[in-house]
């Protein structure tokens, strides 16, 4: 299926000044039945790309800054980069509040238009990919921003994924398919309104994006899965509590991480 262009239909990053969706992003990805797997998470990220505490990192994309904290706390000294204000500023407050604040540099930059001055040795870029529409100029950027022999670490939401498969089979049983779904060169995605505003969600085909990784010089030298399903966000109460906790064992036992909704892909980037 040829693949069709993504227009951006609002003002860049919109809905990531919010506060709105500060304070949703904490209560869908943060409770603290979910805070174990990040812990735990983040350091295996950071093992598996070869950083070692003392080294510098780039967290490109840091939204609120959980895991650029995460990263200073195991050690590492940080640099972290986001388009939105509202992100960097609850950042730089949480920084400040867990001790880490020296280890930590925050700036304002558009993975779009992104071009450090040296490139990085270690670089990851946790769930916000998947919010850039234009997805080929802040992955070919994210590429650029490695050296040689260096790393790159994603966490994306994947196409393959069992919840997204099974989420297509109950929407077209129940003929309700996504009415802005999308099909682009590395993946599926939709157009969803979140606090009045559009949110762009691309899904990652595996084989593309290790083709396209491919061609910019990376080879993918590992793969974890890190959530089964995200639609906790959608429930309450128990149920929410079951996935939460399913959520935290998947991730804990790396079981069947090609079904997993949210993987952590490392790549690593050939030498000159």
């Amino acid at each position: 299926m040829e693949a069709i262009p993504v227009q951006t239909p609002t003002p860049k990053g919109a809905v990531f000044e919010q506060e709105a969706t500060v304070s949703d992003w904490d209560e869908d990805y943060y409770p603290p039945l979910a805070i174990a797997l990040y812990d735990r998470s983040i350091p295996w990220m950071l093992e598996a790309m070869g950083a070692k505490p003392g080294d510098l990192v780039l967290d490109a994309g840091c939204g609120p800054g959980v895991h650029s904290i995460r990263a200073a706390s195991y050690g590492c000294k940080v640099d972290a980069i986001d388009l939105s204000e509202t992100m960097l500023g609850h950042a730089r407050a949480r920084a400040e509040a867990a001790g880490v604040a020296d280890k930590i540099t925050f700036n304002q930059a558009n993975l779009v238009e992104y071009s450090p001055e040296q490139p990085y040795q270690f670089v990851f870029n946790w769930g916000v990919i998947i919010h850039v529409p234009q997805i080929d100029e802040a992955i070919e950027n994210l590429a650029n921003a490695v050296a040689p022999g260096g790393s790159l670490a994603l966490q994306l939401v994947m196409e393959g994924s069992a919840d997204f498969m099974l989420e297509r089979l109950v929407r077209k049983l129940l003929g309700k398919p996504l009415k802005e779904r999308q099909k682009t060169n590395l993946g599926t995605g939709n157009w969803y309104t979140m606090n009045d505003e559009r949110l762009w969600v691309l899904r990652f085909n595996l084989a593309d994006l290790d083709a396209r990784m491919a061609s910019y010089g990376f080879t993918r030298v590992a793969r974890r899965a890190c959530e089964a399903t995200e639609h906790q966000r959608r429930l309450t109460g128990w149920t929410r509590n079951i996935l939460l906790r399913l959520n935290d064992v998947v991730s804990r036992f790396n079981i069947l991480p090609g079904l997993a909704s949210t993987q952590i892909l490392i790549y690593r980037k050939a030498q000159d």
